[in-house]
């Protein structure tokens, strides 16, 4: 996979079916109903039930709207996916208006992944990614390449600035 700018925003390209498949799976992820992910995302706050219910009432609504519409941008970035000519991989653009929502939702999405697959801190580290399920050991490589987009869009990795629109860096 590498990363460049254009005029719109970030270019994520060669991305194989399997990137493409995890990247496809995020805004699935933030809508899971499973018990495990509902905890993981939106885990109980505060120390008196009073003030849990009042919170769960009021704020879990809101927070389940904003992962609705993050979810819902993801998935129209995703709905203009391209693919290369003549490689068996593809470019994805993701728009300088659109990446705090592309933050958050690969953020809910790498907790997600993590409960879903039982991981453990543990599980990052090499000796537990050895001692991994096969279950699992995938989980981790697509938390990582998530975390990599995040890395990008967030300026910790340096990338190329193209100087050009997205249009005519597919022409090139």
């Amino acid at each position: 996979m590498w990363a460049a700018r254009v005029t719109e925003g970030l270019v994520f390209g060669g991305l194989e079916a399997s990137a493409l498949e995890t990247l496809k799976g995020v805004p699935m992820l933030l809508e899971s109903e499973d018990p495990r992910v509902r905890e993981r995302l939106l885990p109980e706050t505060c120390e008196h039930a009073d003030a849990e219910a009042d919170w769960r009432q009021h704020a879990v609504p809101e927070l389940e709207r904003l992962f609705a519409s993050r979810s819902a941008l993801v998935r129209r970035d995703l709905a203009a996916v391209k693919k290369l000519q003549n490689y068996d991989a593809h470019v994805l653009l993701i728009p300088d208006g659109h990446a705090s929502a592309w933050l958050a939702a690969l953020n809910g999405a790498r907790l997600a992944l993590f409960a879903l697959a039982g991981l453990s801190a543990k599980h990052l580290e090499a000796e537990g990614f050895e001692g991994a399920s096969p279950k699992q050991q995938e989980a981790v490589l697509r938390i990582h390449l998530m975390a990599e987009l995040q890395s990008v869009l967030l300026g910790d990795l340096e990338v190329d600035d193209t100087g050009v629109s997205f249009r005519d860096f597919l022409v090139e």
